[in-house]
Parts: structure tokens; sequence; C-alpha cells
């Protein structure tokens, strides 16, 4: 019997949390009466009762950016049944095969989304618990839409012996993702509420870690000395590079740090209907260097290079980053793009694993070129 597709695992998931949630719709004690008929493939599924040429709350993120086209299509897809109430599910990328991340969409009637991460381990909480609570906290205090949590928890499917995972249901944002012809304004103007973010929240200045700056040190020497093939720009000498990366993590100046989202990209960004940005997925937020969310931006732009060529201190850091007397900002996002090359091997071997090795290559030769820009 083939496996279900991460799709219908996660409409299971999604049928166990609702009969514990208080803010979702759930099936009750008549689950066997209400099974509905869901359209699915590999990643996502959706309710064969959702009609997608209406318009109804989060209908722009279910449609391809380069076509216009809804994805909410049942053409050939498989039908199955589940107790699960949501209207769409998206399967999220997988760290492991066991470690299934998805969020599922309320839109025709509560107007809501559960967003789910399993776990590894069941006692180790996911980066999912961490990020909510950062999340509360944010709601209404940033220039960025942010959605509400309404709820959290921790719940076991039932289905596969101890499998737990933790979940949190928010507010949907009414939005659509960034358009193509649009991403080049947006992330200017995404690097500028970041600083207004910033700005509001407070910022403070600490040196680099020694364990962080061995372990990018540990992780750039073996890139710089055995590199697998094709990873470096042609033109591009790995030892003198290596060298300048030696010399910055070196420097003793202090970074600017504070709360940072973890990953705002264009990827989680939606324009909303009344013209906000707003900025969803905080499950990597924290503390830490704030360069490494320019970084992130950087990295989602259509040219990354030039806009990495025009970044200057925001002006709202400029006095506190003066007095501090800390890197300067531009060496600040090299040292952020570092911190991140500290994973490239465990990024790499992922892209062997699922045959994308061409276009890591060429995602590490930016990087590596950009980084190369940005050293002194």
């Amino acid at each position: 019997m083939p496996a279900a597709s991460d799709a219908v695992r996660s409409l299971e998931w999604t049928a166990a949390i609702e009969r514990t949630a208080r803010s979702l719709p759930s099936p009750g004690r008549v689950a066997r009466l209400r099974r509905r008929y869901f359209f699915h493939d590999n990643r996502i599924a959706f309710s064969v009762r959702l009609d997608p040429a209406s318009p109804f709350p989060s209908s722009g993120v279910f449609v391809d950016q380069r076509t216009g086209a809804s994805v909410l299509v049942a053409g050939d897809r498989p039908r199955v049944r589940s107790a699960a109430a949501a209207d769409v599910v998206v399967a999220g990328a997988m760290r492991t095969a066991e470690q299934l991340r998805f969020r599922a969409f309320y839109v025709t009637e509560t107007h809501q989304t559960l967003v789910v991460q399993q776990r590894v381990a069941a006692g180790t909480p996911t980066p999912l618990v961490a990020g909510s609570a950062h999340q509360r906290a944010l709601a209404g205090r940033t220039p960025f839409a942010v959605p509400r949590v309404l709820e959290s928890g921790l719940a076991g499917r039932g289905l596969s012996g101890d499998a737990v995972a933790d979940w949190l249901v928010e507010e949907a944002v009414d939005g659509a993702a960034v358009r193509p012809e649009d991403a080049e304004d947006t992330v200017h103007e995404l690097l500028t509420l970041l600083a207004e973010t910033w700005q509001r929240l407070g910022v403070s200045h600490e040196p680099l870690g020694a364990e962080q700056r061995s372990r990018a040190l540990a992780a750039f020497t073996i890139l710089a000395d055995d590199p697998p093939p094709g990873l470096w720009p042609a033109g591009l000498d790995p030892q003198a590079t290596l060298r300048r990366a030696r010399a910055l993590l070196d420097d003793a100046r202090p970074l600017t740090v504070g709360l940072s989202h973890g990953d705002p990209g264009l990827g989680n960004v939606l324009r909303t209907t009344d013209g906000r940005l707003a900025l969803v997925d905080w499950e990597d937020a924290g503390y830490r260097p704030l360069a490494h969310d320019v970084l992130k931006v950087l990295m989602s732009a259509p040219d990354p290079r030039a806009l990495a060529a025009a970044l200057d201190t925001p002006a709202s850091l400029r006095p506190a980053v003066a007095s501090a007397g800390a890197v300067p900002w531009r060496l600040q996002i090299a040292v952020a793009e570092l911190l991140f090359l500290s994973g490239w091997r465990n990024r790499y071997f992922r892209a062997v694993k699922r045959g994308s090795v061409k276009i890591a290559n060429r995602r590490m030769q930016t990087m590596l070129t950009m980084l190369d820009d940005l050293l002194p």
C-alpha cells in the first residue's frame, strides 16, 4: 500500500487537533457523519466544496503569482475523505521525513489558520513554541500587520504511536503573495519597515560569541579547503576569501542585536487588501544580530548584489551604532552571512537528497559573490 501523501497526513493531524482546540470548527462526536471529501496531491489538499473562483479571505495566497491562476484546481488529483473541517491544507518543507510541518486554512467560516510542527522528539518543543511567544507580544507593536495568536497547544495524532506536534491558531491574513513585478519595490519597503520595527522595540550591542565565531570559522574553512564541485564562483579565490572572513570574525567590536523575525524574506510577506505588508511565520523569531534579517531580505530580492551594494545603516539606528562603536553596518551583514554559512553542509546534503544541487549551487555562488563584495 503506498504511503499517504504529506497533504493527507496533514489532514489527519488537523482533524486530531480540531477535536481539542477551542477556536476551530470541530466534528466532535459525529466525525463519522461529517467526513468530507478533499482533492489532494503531495503538498496540498482542499475541500471539494470550496469554490476557488469565489472571493474569500486569503484567496490571494492560493494564486500562482506568475500566471494569476488558482492553485486550487482539481484536475486529475485523487480524492480522500477526512474528518478535518479545514478548507485548505498546505504541507510545508520538512527537516526530516518524520517532522511534518503544515498550515490549515479555515477561510469560509472562522477566517483562521492552524500552524503545526511535528516534533522530532516528543519531549523537545519545536521552534514554533518560542516563536509564537514573540509573535503574541508583537501584534500591534510594529508597522507590519502581524497575525494575532488566538490559541496554542500540544497534540498527539493518535495514529503514529507517540508522535506529538506543537500547534497554534492565528487570525487569517487577508492578503496575497508579492508578485514578481513588485518584488524590487517591496524589498526596499520591507527593509524600511524592519528598521522602524527595531527603532520601536529597541536594540542593544553585543560582541560575537566565541562559540558562534568558532563554528562559523570552522564551517567556512571546510568550504574553502574542500568544497563540493561547483560551489565557488569562477574567479573567486577561496583561500583569499577565507583570510578576509577570518579577519572580520576576529573583529572585537559589537554587533547590533534585537528582536529578529528570523526569516523576513519575500516568501513570508503578504500584501494585505488594505495595502499594508503583513509579516507571517514567526517560528524563527528570537534575539540575534539584526543583520541576519537584512541578509534574509537580500537573498529573497531579485538582485541581491545590487541591493547589498546600495545598503547603508538605517537612519534610525545610526546614533546607537555610532555610540556603541559597533561593527559598520555592511560588515555586520557580512558577519551575518558567515554565521548563516555555518550550516552550509547540512543545506547542501539536503539539496543532494532532493535532487536540487544545481539550484543550491547557484544560490551559494550568489551568496559567496555578495560576501566578496561586502568583505573589506
